[in-house]
């Protein structure tokens, strides 16, 4: 909004409070059409997960299962040869414990902690679980129930898109 500005003047200015009155009316309620909104996360690496239409198989990998030549890992050994470093660690903790859910189809997510991602802090003198995937810290009351949740679980994502299709190359994506 406040590029805009800079960049297009008043007549930016004007288009920037259009921009916030429309965000207030949708708060409101009163937007006079439907609205979707979702909460962003900002967890990282992206992983892309489940079953390949073309062979049947459960894979997890990065944005590059969609390469021209892609990385697609089925196994550790698949994941050591396409990754390496941090990368390869959360890898394989996603291939191991997202096989388990049995996901039908194809998931991306966000991956937002490890077990070795958690650090506790004091912060405002309550006792605080902390991770910080990419540039945003997350803090959760240790004893709050999703603080309990996220002390038990081997790892974090949010899936915010599903894929459909019958080959890799054609897949369509669908958000919500």
């Amino acid at each position: 909004v406040e590029d805009d500005i800079i960049n297009r003047g008043s007549k930016g200015g004007q288009n920037a409070i259009n921009f916030l009155k429309s965000i207030r009316n949708m708060l409101a309620g009163s937007s006079g059409k439907k609205v979707n909104m979702s909460v962003k996360w900002d967890g990282a690496p992206a992983i892309i997960c489940g079953i390949n239409p073309e062979n049947g198989q459960f894979f997890v990998g990065t944005k590059a299962v969609f390469n021209v030549n892609p990385k697609i890992n089925y196994t550790s050994s698949d994941i050591r040869r396409n990754h390496s470093g941090e990368l390869a660690n959360k890898l394989n903790i996603a291939l191991r414990e997202l096989k388990k859910l049995n996901i039908s189809g194809i998931l991306q997510g966000d991956f937002l902690f490890s077990k070795s991602d958690l650090k506790t802090a004091s912060i405002d003198g309550e006792d605080m679980i902390t991770f910080t995937p990419n540039t945003i810290t997350y803090a959760v009351p240790v004893d709050s129930n999703i603080g309990k949740r996220i002390k038990r679980a081997r790892m974090g994502i949010v899936f915010h898109t599903s894929y459909s299709g019958k080959t890799m190359k054609n897949l369509r994506a669908g958000f919500g």
